[in-house]
């Protein structure tokens, strides 16, 4: 069986959860999308992080996109599994 691999939208949830000094994550699953979401459109410095110097970002910004609208669209309940 493959080890246990929490979703990007739990390892989220349980940063803000420490970050509020709790250790149920749980009730911090939304705060934790809405987080992802909120950082949907890379801003230019991102981009310009990621691939400096380049005349343009390319397909970069679609890229980034389409990964933020997979975390946002994670199932981490009742997947989840253990604290």
């Amino acid at each position: 069986m493959p080890a246990y691999s929490p979703s990007m939208t739990e390892r989220v949830a349980r940063a803000i959860a420490a970050a509020m000094g709790s250790d149920d994550w749980r009730p911090y699953v939304e705060a934790a999308r809405a987080a992802v979401v909120a950082m949907r459109e890379p801003t230019p410095d991102m981009l310009e992080a990621a691939l400096p110097d380049m005349p343009d970002w390319g397909y970069l910004p679609d890229d980034w996109r389409a990964m933020i609208d997979h975390v946002a669209g994670e199932r981490v309940f009742p997947a989840s599994r253990g604290s």
